[in-house]
C-alpha cells in the first residue's frame, strides 16, 4: 500500500491528514509553515486533539466519525497517523484508487540531510533507543531522538542543521507506510505476539518489521531469533547480538561471555563490561545494550571509547524500574511491558536475581494475544496477581496449584502482593497487556502503582 511520492509532497494540490494524535497534529502543523491547508479527518466523534489542532488553524476542513469514502476520493494524497488502521475499508478503496497513502515517516526522509538509525522490535525499543543516543552523545555527536519515542520526527527535522545524526524508534504501524526513508543503521531487536489486532496473522506483524531493512546500508539483529534476520542484505552488511559469546570476525561481534566468573558485554572476543557494573538488569537489558553498542559503531562509534555511558545509563522510567525495597521485599515497575514478550523478557531476566518468591502483577488489554506463549515465563512466577479485562486470560496459563488472586485495582493488588512476600522476594508488576482499559497510558499504570506501594508502606 505504500506508495514512492515523484514530487514533493507540497505540490499536491489536496492533502489528507487522516488521525489527529501526535504524528497528525505534527503533520498538519509542517503543512501549514510550507503554506498549505490539508483537510483533516478523524474516525473519533470527539479527538482529544480538536483543541490543540484548532489552535494550529481554526479555520481548517475537518471531518470526524466514520471516515467518508467520497471525501477521501476527492484527495491527492492522504498521510496516514499510524494510529490509523491501514485495513479500513475506505483507505482501501482509496488505495484501490491510486491515491497515494503514506506516513509522516516518508515526508522525513526528503527532508532529513544526515545519517538515520532506526530501531524497531515488539521490546526494547525505547530503551535501545535512549541508550543509542547517548552513546552517540558520548562519543560528541548532536543527537535527534525522535518517532514512536512520543516526539513526532516533523518536528525534530525542522532544525536538521542542529544535528549529526537521527535515532527513530519506529513502530510497525509506522513501518507500513515507510518507502522512501534511507537508514545508515537498521535494528529488529525481537518479534513476539503484539498488537494481534492490527494484524491478521504474526507472520504479517514480522513482515511489517522487517520493512526497516529495505534501504538500510547496515542491518543489526538478534541472532536468537532468526526472524529478525534481514531477507535480502548482504552478509557483509550485518551485525549481531546474542546470549553467547562473540567473534572476533563479523558478523557476530558482540555476545556475552564470562568475566571473572560472571556475566560481560563482549565484543570481538574481549569483555567490554560485567552486568555488574551496569545500571540495567536482566539478560534482556545485556542484549539491549549489545543493540545499542552495535548500532553506535555501524556509524563509526567504537565501543571502548562509549563503555563508561553504558555504565551511567539507567533505563527509563516504567522500565524495570526499582519503586522500593522494603523489608527485603523489592517493588519493581515495568509498567511498560505492554505485551507478552516485553513480560517475559523481565520475568526471565530477573528471575535469576530473586532469592524468594516472585509476585507477579499483570493483566489490562491483552489486544487479541494469544497467552499460551506466555506459560513458561508463569512457570517462573510462584504468585500471580491479576486485574483489568483480559486477567482471566493470564491466569487460565498459570499452574493451578499456585496462588493466583484477581483483584479489582492496583491498591488492591499492592495490599495482596505484600501480605504474600518473604524476605528476599520480588513484586513485579509486568503486565504483559496494553493499559487502556483501565488507565490513560502505561506511564499512567505505572505511577498509580508506584503510589499504591508508597501508600502502603506510608
Amino acid at each position: 500500500m505504500t506508495v514512492l511520492l515523484n514530487k514533493s509532497l507540497t505540490q499536491y494540490d489536496t492533502i489528507g491528514v487522516v488521525g489527529i494524535g501526535q504524528t497528525g497534529l505534527s503533520v498538519v502543523r509542517y503543512l501549514l509553515a510550507q503554506g498549505v491547508e490539508p483537510v483533516v479527518f478523524d474516525t473519533r466523534e470527539q479527538p482529544s486533539n480538536l483543541a490543540a489542532l484548532t489552535e494550529l488553524h481554526d479555520g481548517l476542513e475537518v471531518h470526524l466519525g466514520a471516515l467518508d469514502p467520497a471525501l477521501l476520493l476527492q484527495m491527492d494524497v492522504l498521510v496516514v497517523s499510524p494510529g490509523v488502521d491501514l485495513r479500513l475499508p475506505e483507505l482501501q478503496l482509496a488505495a484501490d484508487a491510486e491515491i497515494p497513502l503514506i506516513g509522516d515517516i516518508d515526508i522525513f526522509a526528503r527532508l532529513a540531510t544526515k545519517p538515520v538509525i532506526g530501531i524497531t522490535g515488539s521490546n526494547g525499543k525505547s530503551t535501545v533507543t535512549r541508550l543509542t543516543a547517548a552513546l552517540l552523545e558520548a562519543a560528541g555527536k548532536r543527537v535527534a531522538v525522535a518517532g514512536n519515542i512520543g516526539v513526532p520526527v516533523l518536528d525534530v527535522v525542522v532544525n536538521d542543521a542542529d544535528y549529526d545524526v537521527y535515532v527513530l524508534e519506529l513502530s510497525s504501524f509506522q513501518l507500513e507506510l515507510m518507502a522512501n526513508l534511507s537508514l545508515a543503521a537498521a535494528t529488529v531487536l525481537n518479534v513476539s505476539d503484539d498488537h494481534m489486532d492490527r494484524y491478521y496473522t504474526r507472520r504479517d506483524y514480522a513482515d511489517a518489521k522487517q520493512r526497516i531493512y529495505q534501504n538500510a546500508r547496515c542491518a543489526v539483529w538478534n541472532r536468537e531469533q532468526q526472524v529478525t534476520e534481514p531477507m535480502s542484505m548482504a552478509p557483509r552488511q550485518h551485525f549481531t547480538f546474542g546470549l553467547d559469546a562473540s567473534e572476533a570476525e563479523r558478523p557476530h561481534l558482540f555476545g556475552i561471555g564470562v568475566d571473572g566468573g560472571e556475566a560481560s558485554i563482549e565484543f570481538k572476543g574481549h569483555a567490554l563490561a560485567k552486568a555488574a557494573e551496569l545500571q540495567l538488569a536482566g539478560m534482556h537489558n545485556l542484549m539491549n545494550v549489545q543493540a545499542a553498542l552495535a548500532l553506535a559503531y555501524a556509524v563509526g562509534v567504537e565501543p571502548q571509547q562509549v563503555i563508561a555511558a553504558v555504565k551511567s545509563f539507567k533505563g527509563l522510567p516504567h522500565r524495570c524500574e526499582t519503586v522500593l525495597e522494603q523489608g527485603g521485599v523489592v517493588w519493581i515497575n515495568d509498567s511498560k511491558a505492554t505485551n507478552i514478550g516485553a513480560a517475559e523478557a523481565a520475568i526471565f531476566g530477573v528471575r535469576r536475581l530473586v532469592s524468594g518468591k516472585l509476585i507477579l502483577l499483570a493483566g489490562g488489554d491483552a489486544k487479541g494475544a494469544d497467552f499460551k506463549a506466555f506459560r513458561k515465563a508463569l512457570d517462573q512466577v510462584d504468585v500471580l496477581i491479576t486485574f483489568g479485562r483480559d486477567a482471566d486470560r493470564v491466569s487460565q496459563n498459570f499452574a493451578q496449584e499456585r496462588p493466583h488472586v484477581r483483584v479489582k485495582d492496583l491498591p488492591e493488588a499492592v495490599s495482596v502482593a505484600a501480605q504474600r512476600a518473604t524476605p528476599g522476594s520480588m513484586v513485579l508488576l509486568s503486565p504483559a497487556c496494553a493499559s487502556l482499559d483501565m488507565f490513560r497510558n502505561y506511564e499512567d499504570r505505572g505511577e498509580q502503582f508506584r503510589q499504591a506501594v508508597e501508600a502502603y508502606y506510608d
